[in-house]
């Protein structure tokens, strides 16, 4: 009824715009887990607006990736909330490749 977005969304957001902006600064698709994401609520998100995902890598190295995100409304640019996260790089799993080429276990 208030028409808001649930937080849990925005942190979802936060997350995956992480992980892309840790592809971003590798340069290489590699499996990647999310050891922390922390998240400051600045003001409810209106959910007749979309929201945008600005993502940067703050540092790299060979095992983690340190991330900022900041979550605006699209409409009129009012930051909603930021985000800082810090992502483990080259994690055990399955490795995959760019242009979806077979799957290899590492």
């Amino acid at each position: 009824d208030t028409k808001e977005i649930c937080t849990s969304v925005l942190y979802s957001l936060a997350d995956s715009a992480g992980g892309l902006a840790v592809f971003a600064g590798a340069l290489e698709l590699m499996p990647i887990a999310t050891l922390d994401l922390r998240m400051d609520y600045l003001r409810p998100a209106s959910g007749d607006q979309a929201l945008l995902a600005v993502a940067t890598c703050r540092h790299l190295t060979d095992e983690v990736a340190f991330i900022h995100c900041d979550i605006l409304s699209e409409g009129n640019r009012e930051l909603l909330a930021t985000a800082n996260a810090t992502f483990m790089r080259n994690t055990q799993g399955q490795q995959f490749h760019a242009g979806g080429r077979g799957k290899e276990r590492a």
